[in-house]
């Protein structure tokens, strides 16, 4: 009895052990687990984690990246420069201190060119209003004299032909000026007579001019059918809607703007409306092979009409040379010839002036 009593002590001392020991063990490591229904199988130990577990949160959020590897390059790229920002960055500063540099050099050329220019001040076709307009002229065409500039300026070759129109007001004047920057109003219609059949190309039909011009012309007839010479008209006055017919025909043919205008005037832009302007002739350049141009290219001026689209002039007067196309402007006539100018030059450097 004494033995089984004593076998039953030591069972039960043991067994104190072993619970004191997992509870002892449980208290150091913190990883006991609560005894519950949905952990049937738990004992006191820890179980063992798997390898790719190991670590706690702080040594993850500690890890260190390896200096090679992607991402530390990343970062390291955040706090050093990028040198392809850097150039970038240099290539925009050039960029942007070119315009600056230019506008500068412009800025001064265009005080240059303002200064040059007011020295021609009192020009008598000095035009106030124009003055910008001479500055940024002078500044394209750097070759050109003043005097030219202001002239070219005020004809209007700053812009392109038939841009910049103004619509001419003195429509009567025997001198007026009818261009491709100067259009006769829509309603204009000048007083005409009618020429004699005798001075007329045939075929051609009734022709008419201003009296002014009509007169002028049977005398140079005249004159030069003593010397045994033709000088018939071959085409006179043209109304604004039949010169506008004449250029829809021509570009409604398959040809260019460009070549059209560089021999028809567009409506309202034609001399052929003034009842000024005559075609002598023939409007072809055989004309230059025949006795009659010969002497009157060199005499046409004395009766008051000059050539008025002469050769080598295009850029000025926006026309082919028209060895056939004469133009009454009167008693000027022999001063314009002489000048070697074309009428646009004359008009804008002489006439004008005195219209203000």
């Amino acid at each position: 009895m004494a033995l089984i009593s004593l076998a039953v002590f030591a069972l039960l001392v043991s067994y104190i052990r072993l619970y004191s020991i997992s509870v002892s063990k449980t208290h150091e490591t913190g990883t006991g687990t609560e005894l519950t229904e949905e952990n049937p199988d738990v004992t006191g130990e820890t179980p063992d984690l798997p390898d790719d577990n190991t670590g706690s949160e702080e040594e993850e959020e500690n890890e260190q990246i390896p200096d090679n590897s992607p991402e530390q390059v990343s970062d390291n790229n955040k706090n050093e420069p990028d040198k392809d920002t850097e150039k970038e960055k240099e290539i925009d500063d050039k960029a942007d201190n070119k315009p600056k540099e230019e506008q500068g050099q412009t800025d001064k050329e265009k005080t240059l060119v303002y200064e040059e220019i007011q020295a021609y001040k009192d020009l008598a076709y000095f035009i106030d209003d124009n003055l910008d307009r001479y500055i940024n002229y002078k500044m394209k065409n750097p070759d050109y004299p003043v005097e030219k500039v202001i002239a070219y300026v005020n004809i209007g070759l700053d812009h392109k032909f038939y841009e910049n129109i103004r619509t001419i007001e003195n429509v009567n004047d025997v001198n007026v000026l009818v261009n491709k920057y100067r259009k006769l109003p829509d309603d204009f219609k000048p007083e005409l007579v009618r020429l004699d059949d005798s001075v007329c190309a045939e075929g051609r039909g009734p022709q008419y001019l201003r009296k002014e011009a009509a007169d002028a012309f049977m005398r140079m007839w005249e004159d030069a059918s003593q010397l045994g010479l033709n000088i018939t008209a071959y085409g006179t006055y043209r109304s604004i809607e039949t010169q506008d017919r004449i250029w829809k025909k021509a570009v409604n043919s398959g040809r260019i703007i460009e070549d059209v205008d560089s021999l028809n005037a567009r409506a309202g832009h034609s001399e052929h409306h003034t009842g000024l302007a005559i075609d002598v002739i023939i409007n072809n350049y055989s004309v230059e092979k025949t006795k009659e141009f010969e002497w009157y290219s060199k005499n046409a001026h004395k009766y008051g009409f000059i050539i008025r689209y002469p050769k080598g002039y295009e850029h000025i007067t926006g026309y082919k040379y028209e060895p056939w196309h004469l133009r009454y402007v009167g008693e000027i006539a022999a001063e314009i010839y002489e000048s070697g100018l074309t009428y646009e030059e004359y008009y804008v450097t002489v006439i004008e002036p005195h219209l203000k």
